[in-house]
């Protein structure tokens, strides 16, 4: 693998797309302004990346990552493998951390609105980013870290770009946290044997101790989504153009039966029906 390949996928860049929907659903529910859409995009994508430098480099350091007895290959990223066979290195990983960081900071620092709202989303996002290893996921707290970030936060924070936070905004961000949460329920469900065997009790290890399917989880999941959702357009704080997602049932339906039998195809089918919820609610 060529440097700069390995740079790119120690970043796990597989994660910006779901940025730029989440982002884009924060916008449009509070009326849309491009250059919002824009500039969260590329904030949130600044500390997102600097969050999966740090956890390369990090789950490294703690031991999780360590050739065929660490975390291992995703479907969709090999990342965890790259420091172990020295294709990459823990300083070049801290310095990308760094530079992520304060790109990320200098953008809003120029072209944000400063108010308590923007600052508190800002600052969560930075704690979020790097504490994930050293705390989140060693307290078996992986999930409340995606709900955090990844979903709640990135909508949040695109909302409050374009107007103060209010229960809209944060609804959404709700809706799209949990289904952070879950995916990475999905996502730990390969490592039972490798980063629980060091400790990390997480849910995922409670699940499958329990000899619980991953289907029965992500149906449950699915479920709850959806059932909050519709609470929210009866209270008034969604839209009801929003349960378009509805049409997505039958493809959760089909991603269920593949988690079971076919996990790698089921763990793409997750990703694309967690993709596809936030650009059906914001079209």
């Amino acid at each position: 693998m060529s440097s700069l390949k390995a740079w790119i996928t120690a970043g796990r860049p597989f994660g910006l797309p779901w940025i730029l929907v989440n982002t884009l659903l924060g916008v449009k529910l509070a009326g849309f302004g491009f250059n919002a859409w824009l500039l969260s995009f590329a904030i949130v994508s600044c500390l997102l990346l600097a969050s999966h430098y740090m956890n390369a480099w990090r789950d490294y350091i703690r031991g999780f990552d360590r050739g065929e007895a660490g975390s291992k290959a995703k479907p969709y990223t090999t990342a965890s493998q790259l420091i172990p066979s020295g294709q990459f290195t823990v300083k070049e990983a801290k310095a990308a951390t760094i530079g992520w960081l304060m790109i990320g900071i200098g953008l809003f620092a120029m072209f944000a609105p400063k108010r308590i709202d923007t600052i508190g989303l800002l600052l969560l996002g930075i704690f979020v980013a790097t504490t994930y290893t050293d705390f989140f996921k060693v307290k078996s707290l992986g999930e409340i870290a995606l709900f955090l970030g990844h979903g709640f936060g990135s909508c949040t924070f695109a909302y409050s770009l374009v107007k103060p936070l209010d229960w809209t905004g944060i609804v959404a961000g709700v809706l799209l946290g949990f289904w952070a949460g879950m995916v990475y329920t999905v996502d730990q469900w390969q490592d039972v044997e490798t980063d629980f065997a060091k400790r990390v009790k997480n849910f995922a290890y409670m699940l499958a101790n329990a000899n619980m399917r991953i289907s029965t989880f992500y149906y449950f999941g699915v479920t709850a989504i959806v059932t909050m959702h519709i609470g929210c357009v009866l209270m008034g704080w969604l839209p009801i153009s929003t349960l378009k997602v509805l049409m997505l049932l039958p493809l959760y339906h089909f991603t269920g039966v593949l988690l079971d039998y076919q996990f790698e195809k089921g763990v793409f089918t997750t990703l694309l029906g967690m993709w596809l919820y936030p650009i059906l609610m914001a079209i």
